[in-house]
């Protein structure tokens, strides 16, 4: 038996097997900043932070800051990308937590069951959309002091194939796009 085969085995397995992943970001709507992270079976790949001001996104360091600007064809790849990905994802976890204070108990009782409406209306949604999926919402009032955060925890299952593919059509939709929104463009002019 020749064992070069199960290369290829191993190779085709990798590529149609899920691979699952975790996702944790949490925002500050007073300050405009957060965090977010990525976890791959419990290991962590990824943790930025990162503070919004108007239209540029500042990501923090430990001990610096980079600005980043998105072009138009960054903007509109993202787009495209958020899209293809959208529908091959397999969502299995979903839970929002949302710590809000605005010190007056009835203002802040009155907001939070605003929120809770719009949260438990979006998680039924999803829920329709994709059945299998575990969603919640965990709730923590602060009725002494000022504060607006919330925070994600979201697993999802995603195959290497897909990703691949979600990327080469990514790339192909966003070069159709650019050329569309050219041709608008000399059309306006002439």
């Amino acid at each position: 038996m020749n064992y070069y085969l199960f290369i290829p085995l191993f190779i085709i397995v990798l590529m149609f097997v899920p691979i699952k992943l975790e996702g944790r970001g949490s925002f500050n709507l007073l300050d405009m900043s957060g965090a977010f992270g990525v976890f791959f079976y419990r290991f962590k790949i990824e943790h930025q932070r990162f503070k919004i001001t108007k239209r540029k996104i500042i990501w923090l360091a430990e001990n610096e800051e980079k600005e980043v600007e998105m072009s138009q064809a960054q903007i509109i790849f993202t787009k495209m990308l958020i899209g293809q990905i959208k529908d091959k994802t397999r969502l299995q976890e979903l839970f929002i937590m949302y710590n809000l204070g605005a010190q007056d108990s009835f203002a802040t009782a009155m907001i939070a069951g605003y929120i809770n409406a719009f949260l438990y209306t979006l998680l039924v949604s999803i829920k329709n959309y994709k059945p299998t999926a575990s969603v919640g919402v965990c709730d923590s009032i602060s009725y002494n002091k000022t504060v607006c955060q919330f925070a994600l925890d979201m697993k999802i299952s995603i195959s290497l194939f897909d990703v691949v593919y979600s990327l080469l059509r990514s790339v192909i939709l966003t070069k159709k796009e650019q050329r569309k929104i050219n041709k608008q463009k000399q059309e306006v002019r002439a």
